[in-house]
């Protein structure tokens, strides 16, 4: 999962007793320049050291506990964000309204409440509601987060598939563009007359993350505007050129058949390898959402989500099966837990 945007604290490296607020700590009332000071310590203390997270958590849940200043609040919020844990996750719903009053409160929530949160969280449901809630925010800033969030935890449901489309024709063109792209990566088919009808206008004034989108959906109705877009930028060397360039390959007519013949070969190599040990594999969904799920050969009711096929970066025209398979075989050794 990504990380929410780093924000200014002092660099620590294991988390220290309270400093400033400790008295605070100690029951008293602290000065909330104390308390914003030692949540950004706690949030700085906890950014990629996980081994800090423990010792972190309950001070900023006591923070939370106890303050109502949305200043405080909004940093405790971040801090929380900065761990990257399901647990930091489920503390921020448990201790601050979804519609609190500030707009900086509740856009502190939106961009820390889908960090650490997977598809195996206990919270990734409330999660999802409360990015869901989030999208329809009056401020735009919040509506942004919460669609990036939706699609960065890789929200599929009905509700928060139509919270995205909600969203597809927002007058703020990064929440829209973040709605696209996140509605893409499920495949919703109300992004093709979205991205078509952007795609037949000007094409100065379009925006990377729609042929991110485009790239997500993979649909060959897009290949024949992606290719009158390239034409009319030939020469053209800048940051939407490989993101155009992998758009069309993805949506290329002969994508799809390409895919389902890697995709066949991938399974039918990672069973071989697999063959001695009891597992199979199985391919789900489709190209380029297609994912593995592994099983033992003698219950196939019990099985394991493993990772995509498909990253951001392959296409069916140049994919690494045999590393690929090898890779594959060692994690599902890895996952399974028999």
């Amino acid at each position: 999962m990504a990380a929410i945007a780093a924000r200014t604290a002092t660099a620590t490296a294991t988390c220290k007793p309270v400093g400033a607020a400790q008295g605070w700590h100690d029951g008293l009332m602290a000065m909330p320049s104390e308390l914003i000071a030692l949540a950004r310590e706690l949030g700085s203390a906890v950014e990629g050291k996980p081994e800090n997270v423990p010792d972190a958590l309950p001070r900023l849940s006591e923070i939370l506990a106890s303050e109502t200043e949305p200043q405080v609040v909004a940093e405790a919020v971040n801090a929380l964000g900065r761990a990257g844990d399901e647990q930091a996750a489920q503390l921020i719903l448990n201790h601050v309204r979804i519609d609190h009053p500030n707009a900086d409160v509740r856009l502190a929530i939106a961009m820390a409440v889908p960090n650490g949160v997977d598809r195996d969280s206990a919270c990734r449901e409330a999660v999802i509601e409360a990015l869901i809630t989030l999208s329809r925010d009056d401020n735009s800033d919040v509506r942004n987060w919460a669609c990036f969030g939706l699609g960065n935890i890789e929200a599929s449901s009905s509700a928060a598939k139509d919270a995205l489309a909600a969203r597809i024709t927002d007058s703020h063109d990064t929440t829209r563009c973040e709605a696209l792209l996140a509605l893409a990566k499920t495949g919703d088919p109300r992004v093709l007359p979205a991205l078509q009808q952007r795609f037949s206008g000007d094409f100065d004034d379009l925006f990377r993350l729609e042929a991110q989108a485009a790239a997500e959906l993979a649909d060959p109705e897009l290949y024949p505007m992606l290719v009158r877009m390239s034409q009319a930028w030939a020469g053209d060397d800048d940051d939407f050129t490989p993101e155009l360039a992998f758009a069309m390959s993805r949506c290329h007519p002969e994508a799809r058949a390409q895919a389902r013949s890697v995709e066949r070969e991938l399974v039918a190599r990672v069973n071989a390898l697999l063959a001695a040990q009891g597992l199979t594999v199985r391919a789900v969904g489709t190209y380029p959402h297609t994912a593995l799920t592994l099983h033992g050969t003698q219950d196939l009711t019990t099985s394991v989500i493993l990772d995509e096929i498909w990253d951001d970066e392959q296409n069916p025209s140049a994919y690494p099966l045999e590393r690929t398979a090898q890779a594959v075989a060692r994690w599902s050794l890895e996952d399974w837990p028999g």
